[in-house]
């Protein structure tokens, strides 16, 4: 409408992440979190307004031209909907090679080659170089969308939701892939999901988020069994455990209403309108992101004691 005021929203506040080389970092949270617009800020496939995104010590965000081409090679998506990201007219071949003729790494005579070679890194028939998209299943057109992104060789991979869309047969061999692989290459990865389980069995560190900030963040194990923040605990207990007695025998938490118009965040915690545990504090303070113990820090004013801010995580093992 003419005259309309749009309101401005903060889709990712104040997020400080590092990903080393070898580890994945996990981004957990609901619809709206602002978890697949921080995958797409470190994929350069969004500008931030403010900060910085910098691969091997260089900035992507203010990159331009041959520079920006020359660095979105290193940083490779994996995205969410298999079917949607590659081009039903176009051959599997075509598709995975694409990006090494794109940035003249090849000629087009050894298109079929290459692809050949990346679709057998992806555990994928060579063959399939031959075929479209619509005579391949989910799992495997996932896998072809994985060998796409292997292409250029990256230093980090951003998968978005890789499984999200697959059966749950599927979704243990591309989570095993994506680990094989990291494990040959030693390449960065980013693992956005809403689903925690998946998160934990893939991530070295997990940062967890709601409404644009991370609100908790540590090693896997830390966060998945030493849960600090309250809506970190909400998400673990929505996961189900195999012992179906201590399923049933397990306390849940439960969030009451919905999530919080991100353009009209609440005042203090962003999160204080679902806690369960909520304090009058709440209302009144915004709490950093605050150090609780080695490599393990959360946002809370049940946590405000702790003796400095968060620094730089330090690299951690498997």
């Amino acid at each position: 409408m003419l005259g309309r005021t749009l309101e401005s929203v903060r889709a990712v506040d104040g997020v400080d992440l590092e990903v080393r080389a070898g580890t994945t970092v996990g981004i957990v949270g609901e619809s709206g979190s602002g978890k697949t617009t921080v995958g797409r800020l470190m994929a350069r496939l969004l500008k931030p307004d403010q900060g910085t995104v910098e691969v091997e010590g260089k900035d992507v965000s203010r990159a331009r031209g041959s520079e920006l081409k020359e660095m979105r090679g290193r940083l490779q998506v994996i995205f969410q909907d298999p079917y949607g990201a590659l081009d039903p007219t176009k051959t599997i071949g075509h598709a995975v090679a694409e990006p090494l003729l794109v940035h003249g790494k090849i000629g087009r005579g050894e298109m079929r080659e290459r692809a050949a070679q990346l679709l057998g890194r992806a555990t994928l028939d060579p063959a399939f170089v031959d075929r479209y998209p619509d005579e391949l299943s989910g799992g495997q057109r996932q896998r072809v969308c994985i060998a796409r992104a292997l292409a250029l060789s990256p230093s980090v991979l951003v998968a978005d939701e890789p499984t999200s869309a697959l059966d749950l047969s599927t979704r243990s061999e591309i989570l095993n892939l994506l680990l094989s692989i990291q494990q040959d290459t030693g390449q960065a990865m980013v693992l956005v999901s809403h689903d925690f389980a998946t998160v934990r069995h893939l991530s070295h560190r997990i940062a967890v988020m709601y409404l644009g900030r991370i609100v908790e963040e540590g090693t896997a194990e830390q966060v998945a069994t030493d849960p600090r923040h309250p809506y970190t605990k909400a998400l673990l207990s929505a996961v189900p455990v195999p012992d179906p007695e201590a399923q049933r025998s397990r306390r849940r938490t439960v969030l009451s209403g919905e999530l919080p118009d991100p353009a009209n965040p609440p005042t203090g915690c962003r999160f204080r309108t679902r806690c369960p545990v909520a304090q009058d504090d709440c209302a009144h303070q915004d709490p950093p992101l605050l150090r609780i113990g080695a490599q393990h820090s959360a946002a809370c004013v049940l946590h405000q004691p702790a003796v400095a801010p968060v620094t730089e995580p330090q690299e951690t093992s498997r």
